[in-house]
């Protein structure tokens, strides 16, 4: 039976691609570990540098800088193999030299890297490569505690992991003759461990800090919170708030400062617990090993870090919820004045009505006195022409309550109509 033939596929030309495809397509391939054999000896550097700092140092390696933008660089100068690499917070520097090239090339790298201002180094590796049958283990300090195992099945290694005189940590290896490829990502595994080990703890002086700091700040909300359950004025309630408003802003600005370094610290951690499981290191007689000695030093420093994290988070809650119940005591307390006020408003009211009532009364009485002495005049000028029944005296009495139940009603509804526009003109 034929095979059908192969169709042919469309252009990538004629595909709208992602604008981040490349990065997607290229990130596996990133950092490829360096090709080394088992008698080179590799130096790992990692940096704190700006982009400025970083063109310095890949002018060291004679490397353009137009490739600052890239983030991953390997050449070879002078019988060095050189790969620098830019992470997110720092920049790693790998030199292998073989066993037959030029003595003096990769320590005037060094040299030149050291002439470099405004860096801040954060770990310098060492690694030292020899065959099974050598005696290389010589090489490190005689009468330091050494660790060392089994690694990647076949691979022992040995280290002091404490820096030399010159700020060196150094790893000693021994492995067989295998694919330079293979024992290549070997070492960069065993380096990632120190690099990203260094990288996790810079947040522990951090949190060192930072706890005292949250003692400061607990012990404040704890003072505050036993005035507050001690003192019912309404002024300290009013302190207080200001004391604990105050004190949220601080706990705020100290969290948000310290999020970023912790957050990479945890992240680092679990890189490290990855790079330990993936080395499968094996305890070799009476030693301790690498991975148990990082992780005995590294998980309580995590630890610490993961209890200044949770101690800001509580810290934050125990402050909004002291603010909560403060701000529910000064409604309450409010309510009170506003319900107090209310009252005396209304018994101020009442007063003001009665005496309005008074006024009126008394206003009507000298209104109608006033009216009734005219009535008077009036009838008394009337004298000769009135009947003999009807005297002033009878005019005057009968006048006396029309004219006040008339002047009385007359000031009760004048000042019904003012109440009701007053209570108009005041209504929203």
């Amino acid at each position: 039976m034929t095979p059908a033939p192969i169709q042919t596929l469309p252009l990538s030309a004629s595909w709208q691609f992602h604008d981040d495809r490349s990065t997607l397509v290229l990130e596996p391939h990133a950092r490829p570990a360096m090709p080394v054999s088992n008698d080179d000896q590799v130096v790992h550097l990692c940096f704190q540098a700006g982009t400025d700092e970083l063109a310095k140092i890949l002018a060291v390696f004679e490397i353009p800088s137009e490739a600052v933008r890239e983030r991953h660089w390997a050449v070879i100068r002078q019988g060095v193999a050189v790969k620098v690499e830019q992470h997110s917070e720092f920049v790693s520097i790998m030199l292998r030299r073989s066993a037959d090239d030029a003595e003096g090339k990769l320590g005037e790298f060094l040299r030149d890297l050291t002439t470099i201002e405004h860096v801040k180094t954060i770990c310098l590796t060492r690694v030292l490569l020899h065959s099974p049958k050598s005696t290389g283990f010589k090489e490190l300090t005689f009468g330091s505690r050494i660790m060392g195992g089994h690694i990647c099945t076949d691979l022992e290694v040995r280290s002091t992991l404490f820096p030399d005189e010159h700020g060196f940590i150094t790893f000693v290896v021994k492995a067989p003759a295998a694919p330079s490829e293979q024992l290549g990502r070997r070492i960069q595994r065993l380096l990632e461990v120190e690099t990203y080990r260094n990288m996790c703890l810079l947040g522990l002086p951090l949190a060192r800090r930072t706890g005292e700091k949250l003692r400061r700040f607990e012990m404040e909300l704890g003072t505050i919170m036993s005035a507050m359950n001690s003192e019912a004025k309404e002024l300290d309630d009013e302190a207080h708030f200001e004391r604990l408003s105050t004190l949220m802003q601080e706990a705020h600005a100290e969290t948000a400062g310290c999020r970023y370094r912790f957050a990479a610290s945890l992240a680092y951690n679990e890189i490290v617990q990855q790079r330990l499981d993936s080395l499968e290191e094996e305890k070799l007689g009476e030693l301790q090993t690498v991975t148990g000695f990082v992780r005995s030093r590294l998980n309580p420093g995590v630890s610490t870090i993961q209890s200044v994290v949770r101690r800001q988070q509580v810290l934050i809650d125990d402050l909004n919820q002291a603010l909560s119940l403060l701000r529910t005591r000064i409604d309450l307390s409010l309510n009170r004045d506003n319900q107090f006020l209310l009252k005396s408003m209304d018994a101020r009211h009442r007063q003001q009505v009665v005496i309005a009532q008074t006024v009126e009364g008394l206003s009507a009485v000298a209104i109608s006195y006033y009216l009734v002495g005219l009535v008077s005049y009036m009838a008394a000028s009337l004298t000769g022409v009135l009947p003999d029944w009807l005297s002033p005296a009878i005019i005057i009495g009968i006048s006396v309550p029309v004219i006040f139940l008339g002047v009385y009603t007359f000031l009760h509804t004048m000042r019904k109509r003012w109440e009701s526009d007053l209570l108009k003109k005041s209504s929203p």
